[in-house]
């Protein structure tokens, strides 16, 4: 069976990210897994009596059970550590954006999903977007990693029938810009070969003005999710920039956004998507 493992704080954001993995689970006939992690041992009676009563706040009538878990310990460690113990297919968890006293803000959000090998679904707590995606926004740079984002965007749009826009930056340098087409032209070749609907785009201005475009553009598109690869680990300079991943996990429209490491961890058979 299927897993989505929900990190929770109890707070508002993660109520959303509970009921975005509670209707998930709908259409992926996933098993939901609700998971706090304590400071100390002697906190697990009270976070279990806390867990109940928030899936009771959030979950619709007709939801089914789901399970839940207490460990004592550190977020950065449990949360990945307990989703490949449960072998969890998917992470959905809520942030706070760039500010914010919970701990699960954006730069923690960043560092459990580096130290993760399942895939993680972010949301913040202004998310509008449900989890019936139409169209899904996947940004292209240099990197000839990039490509591996396709697998898991192509499974999410045939389960939901949904669109993929591939989006790119303008390169002025023609060994850059001959680089960035090829791997455009592989992701649509990858695309016509899986039937998958797609629009291929570019930002108007450089690599230094890509992510804030990227953002733009997922919002006047109506964007239900962006899927990205998280280089945060490596701090390499690519076109997507330093921090990018965390602007755009926070970006400032409350896009959804499903981040990967670019490992060779995702296959077929654990994908929560996949058909």
């Amino acid at each position: 069976m299927q897993k989505i493992l929900v990190p929770t704080d109890f707070s508002e954001v993660s109520d959303k990210a509970l009921h975005y993995a509670l209707e998930l689970s709908r259409f992926t006939q996933s098993q939901v897994q609700l998971l706090h992690v304590t400071k100390s041992d002697d906190e697990g009676d009270t976070a279990m009596a806390k867990m109940k009563q928030q899936f009771n706040h959030v979950a619709p009538p007709d939801a089914g059970p789901i399970e839940m878990h207490v460990v004592s310990g550190s977020i950065f460690e449990d949360i990945p550590a307990v989703a490949k113990h449960l072998e969890a297919n998917l992470i959905v968890m809520g942030t706070h954006g760039l500010q914010g006293m919970q701990y699960i803000v954006g730069g923690n959000a960043l560092r459990i999903i580096t130290e993760s090998d399942v895939p993680l679904l972010m949301v913040q707590e202004n998310t509008s977007k449900t989890s019936i995606v139409k169209s899904i926004l996947v940004p292209l740079d240099l990197h000839q990693e990039a490509k591996q984002i396709l697998k898991i965007a192509c499974d999410t749009a045939a389960l939901f029938q949904a669109e993929i826009h591939l989006i790119s930056p303008v390169e002025s340098d023609e060994f850059l810009k001959n680089k960035l087409l090829r791997n455009t032209a592989y992701a649509e070749g990858y695309l016509e070969s899986r039937n998958i609907a797609y629009q291929t785009v570019s930002t108007h201005g450089g690599s230094g003005s890509f992510i804030k475009e990227v953002i733009q553009y997922a919002h006047d598109g109506h964007i239900d999710l962006i899927c990205m690869l998280n280089f945060a680990k490596d701090r390499l300079i690519h076109s997507f920039g330093m921090d990018a991943e965390q602007k755009i996990i926070t970006n400032e429209h409350y896009i959804p956004v499903l981040i990967v490491n670019p490992r060779t961890t995702y296959q077929d058979a654990a994908s929560i998507f996949a058909q």
